[in-house]
């Protein structure tokens, strides 16, 4: 039975489902071979408090509907609590293509050995400081997860020791404000999440008042230093409110600078 007419018939109604946003990321650190490589990212889950398992059912289909090559999850899967962490197993372990995930200030203190076995039990691996060399049609992803920094579990140099000079990096880092310390390390994209888009957004006041407690990234694309960071809405937040920062489904399509620009010269068989 479709997801749609199982909320139908056990709620009355569907619930909203998130905005799907697609992006294009053109970098020179993407390497040719992996041009149109797609990445799906969930974030800031928060179960039972911002987010219902229901509602993490209808993300999980509209990502697996996405048909990316994997999927990232950059934290905050629970808040305060680990009790939800059955049925966050239970609605990631339908996912269709191989997942990673990074843990979030949330999960560590609702217990991160409990978080990570959840999401183990999930069939997605959980990158602590460490990176893996991810076989995709085309080429290799050196994929890096960079622990929490809000709660100073990171190790940045740990995460990328191994990683050949030139790889195409692409980094899983929960805390967007983690981009001023990565980098030096010359990502081509940097996932995070964290902020919730400010959660309750006013044009003018929120970017005022996220700047004045120090918040440089709330949301969408911004260029540090030549990396490409990504900061998503997520799908839950600590309280379940929120106003004009939807949460959201994310999908990220690799695009090579190099190859663009070949391709624009005719240089390309």
């Amino acid at each position: 039975m479709p997801l749609k007419r199982l909320f139908k018939r056990r709620t009355g109604r569907a619930p909203r489902p998130p905005q799907l946003c697609a992006h294009e990321v053109v970098s020179d650190r993407v390497a040719p071979e992996l041009d149109g490589l797609r990445i799906g990212q969930l974030s800031d889950i928060h179960l039972r408090t911002g987010v219902k398992p229901r509602r993490l059912l209808q993300a999980v289909e509209m990502m697996n509907q996405l048909r990316p090559d994997l999927v990232v999850l950059t934290g905050d899967y629970v808040c305060i609590s680990p009790r939800p962490l059955p049925a966050l197993t239970e609605a990631l372990g339908r996912l269709e293509v191989p997942a990673y995930a990074t843990l979030g200030n949330h999960d560590h203190w609702s217990g991160a050995r409990r978080v990570r076995s959840a999401l183990a039990d999930a069939g997605v691996e959980v990158l602590t400081n460490e990176h893996r060399a991810v076989r995709v049609v085309g080429g290799t992803l050196h994929l890096v997860g960079v622990d929490d920094s809000v709660t100073r579990h990171h190790d940045a140099k740990a995460a990328f020791l191994g990683v050949p000079e030139g790889a195409t990096k692409v980094v899983l880092s929960h805390d967007p404000m983690s981009a001023d310390f990565l980098h030096p390390f010359r990502p081509a994209l940097i996932l995070s999440g964290h902020t919730h888009g400010g959660q309750v957004y006013f044009r003018r006041l929120t970017p005022f008042m996220a700047g004045k407690i120090g918040v440089k990234y709330l949301s969408g694309f911004f260029e540090v230093e030549g990396a490409l960071l990504y900061v998503s809405r997520g799908l839950g937040a600590t309280l379940p409110v929120r106003f004009r920062a939807p949460a959201e489904v994310a999908c990220l399509t690799l695009r090579s600078a190099a190859l663009r620009a070949k391709l624009a010269t005719g240089t390309v068989c």
